[in-house]
């Protein structure tokens, strides 16, 4: 069972793995452009710095829906191991004796 709920644990999901690289990328190409728009002393360009925050946000957002793929991959695998444990624990049988002081009232 402990074998069981460690691979449930180490689940991971392909899409959460591609939303996190794909927000990495966004928010590193995001920081390389703010460091260089800084030190650069000519005339900044609203648009494009208002562009650049915008790909920050848009890529943290992505990033955090990665983490929610991730995290609801592994959540339904140990949710499937507690109802297949659960199941399995009702169907044990009881020896008739712990019956009995039930079924002398009737």
């Amino acid at each position: 069972m402990e074998e069981k709920i460690k691979e449930a644990k180490e689940k991971f999901s392909w899409s959460g793995l591609a939303c996190k690289l794909f927000s990495s990328i966004g928010i590193l190409a995001a920081i390389i452009y703010l460091v260089i728009q800084g030190s650069d002393n000519s005339k900044r360009n609203f648009n494009l710095i208002k562009n650049t925050y915008i790909l920050l946000g848009s890529s943290l957002a992505i990033g955090a829906i990665g983490s929610i793929a991730g995290n609801t991959k592994k959540n339904m695998s140990l949710t499937a191991l507690l109802v297949e444990s659960t199941n399995s624990a009702s169907q044990l049988q009881l020896p008739i004796s712990d019956y009995s002081d039930l079924n002398e009232d009737n």
